[in-house]
């Protein structure tokens, strides 16, 4: 019995629309700065004072990053990442 040519067995891939694409980004984004504050709100508790440009240059990078990961895989990848928060 021969595979089915590999053009038979993919379904037909659909381009998304670029608000969907745009909302995706920003909840990832929202996402990233809402950890980096965690995080940044942590390090004041226990003491050890982050300059302010550290943590703006990191959380922006921190937004941009989930925001990259959420665009590419979608909401789950989301659940992930805040399942791992202490």
């Amino acid at each position: 019995m021969n595979p089915l040519p590999p053009e038979l067995n993919t379904p037909e891939l659909k381009p998304e629309k670029t608000g969907t694409l745009i909302k995706r980004f920003g909840v990832g984004a929202i996402t990233g700065v809402v950890i980096a504050a965690l995080y940044w709100s942590y390090t004041d508790w226990f003491g050890y004072a982050e300059p302010i440009t550290t943590g703006i240059i990191g959380s922006l990078i921190l937004a941009i990053f989930c925001g990259l990961l959420t665009l590419k895989w979608g909401y789950k990848i989301l659940e992930s990442l805040l399942g791992l928060l202490p």
